[in-house]
């Protein structure tokens, strides 16, 4: 997976990262565009280089193609990225910490008391990110309001997350607690947070959460985890 993250915007006293980095019309884009790019490099070289038996697939020109392809695809992600965001920013207003974009803005009053919610689980299989790799949550709760941003890191790379001992492990929902009462809720809880989180989560780059985790640290060490 190709990172092309554009920075985090700052100015006074507001810090704000932009969410959903890879956003669905995005998406959309690149396919119509490994599509579009396949078809007509396979005319093309088709064309340059007829083969003889009329109407036989020319897999040579099927394989350069499908190389073009990935070549042009791989380009134009990494401009859409960087030119077409979301709309919708994760950020720090003074007190107020905030998730736009998607009709009113999730509002999170960062003066009183905020309980922090941290979950993790494995990718069963693969999608746009490889499987095996972890989706690593974080929602701030606040009168039954929940405000949830997540990335997508490997291994290695959760491994390495400073604060990475206070993600716990979402168990799978058809798991059955064995009776540990304290678990069971623990889990409730975490379930509630990341149902949230794959209704209206915001999906940040792995340096953008890492730096989202600091700064709420830095900002309201009053509620937010730390070593």
């Amino acid at each position: 997976m190709t990172d092309h993250t554009p920075p985090a915007a700052v100015s006074t006293g507001v810090r704000r990262w932009p969410v959903d980095p890879e956003h669905g019309l995005l998406r959309l884009a690149v396919i119509l565009t490994f599509v579009g790019g396949s078809i007509l490099s396979y005319i093309v070289f088709t064309l340059l280089f007829p083969q003889g038996d009329g109407g036989a697939v020319n897999l040579l020109g099927v394989a350069v193609a499908i190389g073009i392809a990935m070549l042009l695809t791989r380009a134009v992600e990494g401009g859409l990225k960087r030119r077409w965001p979301s709309g919708r920013v994760f950020e720090i207003d003074g007190s107020t910490i905030r998730l736009t974009g998607k009709g009113t803005p999730t509002e999170i009053d960062g003066a009183q008391h905020v309980n922090v919610l941290t979950w993790r689980f494995t990718i069963s299989r693969r999608t746009r990110v490889p499987k095996g790799w972890f989706v690593v949550a974080l929602a701030l709760v606040q009168n039954d309001l929940y405000l949830p941003v997540y990335t997508f890191m490997s291994p290695d790379e959760f491994n390495s997350l400073r604060l990475n001992s206070h993600f716990s492990t979402l168990a799978p929902a058809k798991q059955k607690d064995k009776g540990d009462l304290r678990l069971a809720g623990q889990q409730r809880r975490l379930r509630t947070a990341e149902y949230a989180r794959w209704n209206d989560g915001g999906e940040l780059s792995k340096d953008h959460f890492i730096e989202a985790l600091d700064a709420l640290g830095r900002e309201f060490p009053a509620w937010m985890i730390s070593e």
